[in-house]
């Protein structure tokens, strides 16, 4: 009996060539089955992570900068400025990039031209993100001015029939911005304002015809924008249709723009681009012949990239090129130092996420471009000295950065003097 156990027990463990292979599959499928959950589970966690942690959160990661107002005066007050009379495009000025974004929120809708984009579509799941990377001032323009800005780049969008700033995500009224601009011309005689209005979207029955027709509706104390300009009939595309029927930027000096140095005064510009389309059908404006079309009188490359390294070897590059290319300085030169959301290489990419938003990586990047060696050769080459976060106070930058600005143009007037203008 024993015996017959024992033969059908060893009859049981004996498998056969196709029961093993079964089992082998079986178990594999089992593993592979595992690592396809476990990666699931990874995915989600790193997606949760991104989303909730990268994604949403709307903290800007940065302070409100110096707020002390010591700079209202950076031209007035050099001392034999009327006497040397500079061009325009030979003063060194600081910059501030889309200038009125401290106005933006982060439930904001976006503007029209973003809302057809992806980005626009998938706005709820990125909007802390996108919100971090579309401010780029934490105080509002009449207090950059008072910190020393004076060529401020300010961003609009037509929205629903009202001008609104705009940096993807719409922000406050432009007409607010437009009034800080006017109560400081008109409590600050002698100084020059250079005003670049750059549209991001414009809705039907709108375009610069009517937003310049809209401005002169803007009022401070009886006066608006043009009210503080002084020069005729400018060349908009700088002789570009070989007519040369208008003032050319270059030919501007400090005097053209103050009456001498008894008021202060603005240049204005406007910003085309080939995804904002205005209404053809709209009625001409008898203020459009006061603004110089950026792209054909100023040298203002964009660089679209991240990281302080990156960015100062490309304003290298573009410093070397725009002394070759205006040579005679015949246009303004602007020098473009902010970083933007960048995916021209993996590098860029984790610098974005690392920078968290634009505000804090102008921080410590505004102080390096200031310690940078090549600081003074790049400010005479390109005056105009762009950023963002422009009255940050990290390592006193906005202090420092004034004091150097300021110093250029005295040596430039002192240099004028002695030659007599020349």
């Amino acid at each position: 009996m024993s015996e017959n156990r024992q033969a059908m027990k060893d009859v049981n463990v004996v498998l056969v060539p196709e029961e093993l292979t079964a089992r082998a599959n079986k178990n594999l499928k089992r593993r592979r089955a595992c690592k396809v959950v476990c990666a699931l589970v990874i995915v989600a966690v790193v997606l949760t992570v991104f989303f909730s942690v990268i994604l949403q959160p709307v903290s800007l990661g940065a302070g409100k900068g110096s707020v002390d107002g010591k700079y209202g005066y950076v031209l007035a007050d050099i001392e034999g400025i009327t006497e040397a009379n500079p061009r325009i495009v030979d003063i060194a000025m600081l910059g501030a990039h889309d200038a009125n974004t401290n106005s933006l929120e982060a439930d904001n809708p976006v503007d029209g031209y973003a809302a057809s984009t992806v980005l626009g579509k998938i706005q709820p799941l990125v909007k802390g993100f996108q919100y971090r990377f579309a401010v780029t001032q934490p105080v509002s323009v009449g207090q950059q001015l008072l910190q020393g800005a004076r060529f401020l780049h300010l961003k609009y969008a037509d929205f629903n029939g009202e001008w609104l700033a705009s940096h993807t995500v719409v922000g406050g009224k432009v007409e607010n911005d437009v009034l800080e601009i006017l109560q400081y011309l008109d409590t600050h005689v002698g100084e020059v304002l250079i005003l670049l209005f750059h549209p991001t979207y414009f809705g039907e029955g709108a375009g610069y015809e009517n937003f310049h027709d809209w401005l002169a509706t803007v009022e401070y104390n009886g006066k608006n924008i043009y009210d503080y300009v002084f020069y005729d009939k400018v060349d908009v595309f700088g002789d570009a249709d070989g007519e040369n029927d208008g003032v050319r930027i270059s030919s501007l000096r400090y005097n053209d723009v103050t009456l001498n140095g008894t008021s202060s005064g603005v240049v204005l510009l406007d910003r085309r681009e080939v995804k904002v389309t205005p209404d053809p059908n709209l009625p001409q404006s008898q203020y459009s012949q006061y603004f110089y079309d950026m792209d054909c009188n100023a040298l203002h490359e964009w660089h679209n990239r991240m990281g302080s390294d990156v960015l100062m070897e490309e304003i290298n590059a573009t410093c070397e090129e725009v002394a070759a290319e205006d040579a005679a300085g015949n246009m303004l030169h602007v020098n473009q130092t902010q970083a933007s959301v960048s995916a021209a290489s993996l590098g860029d990419i984790f610098r974005d996420i690392g920078a968290w938003s634009l505000l804090k990586f102008a921080e410590k990047h505004n102080a390096a471009l200031l310690d940078n060696p090549n600081f003074d050769k790049w400010l005479s080459v390109m005056p105009i000295f762009q950023v963002d976060f422009l009255n940050s106070d990290y390592k006193d930058f906005n202090r420092r950065v004034n004091e150097r600005i300021r110093s250029y143009n005295e040596n430039l007037v002192a240099s004028l003097i002695a030659n007599d203008g020349e």
